[in-house]
């Protein structure tokens, strides 16, 4: 019997930590709500200018790395299949409604080195710059190869030339 005493304290104390996870993750989803709905795929967005495959890693504030925004499609990580249109970008992650970029929401495209549970090498993540709503967003994508990395800031170039450079990254030489 005395050796069932730690074990309730432990389950109790892991019950509360998973309780105040739970609740920390609905309120982020709550504030993450008001800042609008994500543009959804149109039925025709054209003929795609790239389409690859990419690690899509998170979206956060602007310039708050550690900022999640916790809107329906753009929540969770996964392995995303990523298309540039002349009229913007589409993100696929399976499981979730496709999202879109309208080009008119995109304010920039840079490289990124560190975001919400992930750091790379320096400009290993190619980071997106669009407006939810009224907020500006950044978009972090891990490109699965360098040749990827290059072809998706290239493409979101011939789209929104204004967006490519000079624009600001996260990258180590800046923390």
């Amino acid at each position: 019997m005395p050796e069932l005493v730690p074990l309730l304290v432990v389950a109790a104390i892991v019950l509360l930590a998973l309780l105040g996870m739970l609740l920390s993750w609905r309120g982020r989803r709550r504030r993450s709500a008001a800042l609008g709905a994500v543009p959804a795929l149109p039925a025709d967005p054209g003929q795609p200018i790239l389409t690859t495959e990419a690690l899509y890693v998170s979206t956060t504030l602007e310039a708050q790395e550690l900022q999640r925004v916790a809107v329906p499609a753009l929540a969770m990580r996964g392995r995303a299949t990523l298309q540039v249109f002349p009229s913007g970008i589409s993100i696929a992650i399976p499981g979730q409604e496709a999202v879109f970029l309208p080009v008119e929401l995109i304010l920039g495209v840079g490289t990124g080195t560190v975001t919400i549970d992930r750091v790379v090498e320096p400009g290993g993540m190619v980071v997106i710059t669009w407006t939810l709503g009224t907020t500006p967003v950044d978009t972090y994508l891990r490109p699965l190869s360098a040749d990827d990395k290059t072809r998706i800031i290239d493409a979101i170039g011939v789209i929104r030339p204004s967006s490519v450079a000079p624009y600001p990254s996260n990258d180590e030489s800046e923390l």
